[in-house]
C-alpha cells in the first residue's frame, strides 16, 4: 500500500544514482574533480620539480573537528585514476570523527601527493562540511515528530555549486537528494509561471497557476510538449495560501485522468502562515498522499518552528552554498 513516505523517498531520494559503481555519477564526479586539478595545475607543481623530491611516502589525513565524513567513496575512487596513489581509508562515508582521528592514508610518490593534497582535502572538506550540517538539523527537528508529520525530511535545493557531489553529501548527513537536475522531476516554479502567464496572456499568476497544473494534468495541447505520461509527479510551487487552494482545487478535478502524484512548495511562507494554510487545506481536503514542502528562509534558529508546521519536507539551499567546511588537514 501507498504511503506518504514511501512516495517522498520514491520522487525525492536519488542517493542510489550517487555510487562510485553508478556510471553517470562516475563521469560527472570524474569530470569534475578532473577540472579541480587541472585549474589547479597539478602537472605542473614547480615547487616540487624545483626541490626534485621523488621520495615514496605515507601521508595521513586528519581531522580538526566533530562531523560526519563524507567523500571517502569519491576519493578513494578518484585519486587511483589520476595517480599512482594507493589510498587506505580510515573511516567510512556517515562515520562521525572527532578531533585529531585519522580519516586516512595515502602511500605512494611524494611529488604525487603533494600535487593532489589540496583537491583531494577539498573534496573531502567541503562534503564533510555538508554532511555535518544536515545531520545537525536532522537532530534537531526529530526531537518534535508530530500527529501529522511522523517523520520529518530535510532536503537539498539545486543551488550546488559542486553539483551532485553537494547531492551526495546531504545524503551521507541523512537528507534528501531532491532533484537531482532538469530532467529528474516536474517542478513549476514561480518564474515557470511569469513566463506562462505572459505566454498565454493570463490576468494573474494565480490563473496561471491553475492552468498550468491544469495542462500538467490533462497532457499536452501543442506538440513538443511534455506529457503527463513521461513523469508522475507534479510539484508546484505556490507563495500565497489561496494558490495552494487552488493547486488542490484543480489536481482533484483532473487527477482521475492521469496517475499522477502532487507535491506543493510552500515557498517564502513564514512558519505561522504556513502552519495556517495546511491547517485550512485539511478542512476541504485530503492531504495523505500530497506531499507538503516549505522553502525559503529556513535556520538552525528557526527549524523548529518548522517542524511544528505540518509539512513533509524542508529544503535548504544553505545546506550546500552555505555550510562550513571541516577542518581536515594532510599530515607527513
Amino acid at each position: 500500500m501507498t504511503n506518504k513516505s514511501s512516495l517522498i523517498l520514491k520522487y525525492f531520494q536519488k542517493a542510489g544514482q550517487l555510487t562510485t559503481q553508478d556510471s553517470n555519477y562516475q563521469k560527472t564526479i570524474t569530470s569534475l574533480f578532473k577540472w579541480l586539478l587541472d585549474s589547479d595545475q597539478y602537472k605542473d607543481d614547480r615547487t616540487t620539480k624545483l626541490l626534485e623530491l621523488k621520495t615514496s611516502i605515507t601521508a595521513q589525513i586528519i581531522s580538526h573537528d566533530t562531523g560526519i565524513i563524507a567523500g571517502i567513496d569519491e576519493v578513494s575512487y578518484l585519486i587511483p585514476k589520476f595517480s599512482s596513489l594507493i589510498i587506505k581509508a580510515g573511516k567510512r562515508d556517515g562515520e562521525k570523527v572527532e578531533n585529531g582521528q585519522i580519516i586516512a592514508e595515502i602511500s605512494g610518490l611524494s611529488r604525487e601527493i603533494l600535487s593532489l593534497e589540496r583537491t583531494v582535502l577539498n573534496l573531502l572538506q567541503r562534503m564533510s562540511g555538508i554532511a555535518t550540517e544536515t545531520n545537525k538539523l536532522i537532530a534537531l527537528i526529530n526531537l518534535q515528530p508530530t500527529t501529522h508529520n511522523p517523520q520529518l525530511y530535510i532536503a537539498a535545493t539545486r543551488k550546488t555549486p559542486w553539483g551532485l557531489l553537494d547531492k551526495k553529501a546531504v545524503t551521507i548527513g541523512g537528507g534528501l537528494t531532491h532533484r537531482l537536475n532538469l530532467g529528474d522531476g516536474i517542478l513549476i516554479k514561480d518564474n515557470h509561471l511569469a513566463v506562462f502567464k505572459k505566454e498565454f496572456g493570463l490576468n494573474s499568476i494565480d490563473m496561471a497557476v491553475s492552468y498550468a497544473l491544469e495542462i500538467s494534468l490533462r497532457g499536452p495541447t501543442l506538440p513538443g510538449r511534455v506529457g503527463p505520461h513521461q513523469h508522475n509527479l507534479i510539484e508546484i510551487e505556490v507563495t500565497t495560501p489561496d494558490q495552494a487552494h487552488i493547486v488542490l482545487e484543480t489536481f482533484y478535478k483532473y487527477s482521475k485522468l492521469k496517475n499522477n502524484n502532487l507535491a506543493i512548495m510552500f515557498d517564502n511562507f513564514s512558519p505561522e502562515q504556513t502552519r495556517s494554510t495546511i491547517r485550512s487545506l485539511r478542512e476541504k481536503f485530503d492531504l495523505n498522499l500530497v506531499i507538503l514542502e516549505a522553502s525559503g528562509g529556513i535556520n538552525e534558529n528557526n527549524i523548529r518552528d518548522w517542524a511544528k508546521t505540518g509539512v513533509d519536507i524542508l529544503s535548504l539551499g544553505s545546506l550546500t552554498h552555505s555550510s562550513k567546511t571541516c577542518n581536515l588537514s594532510l599530515e607527513i
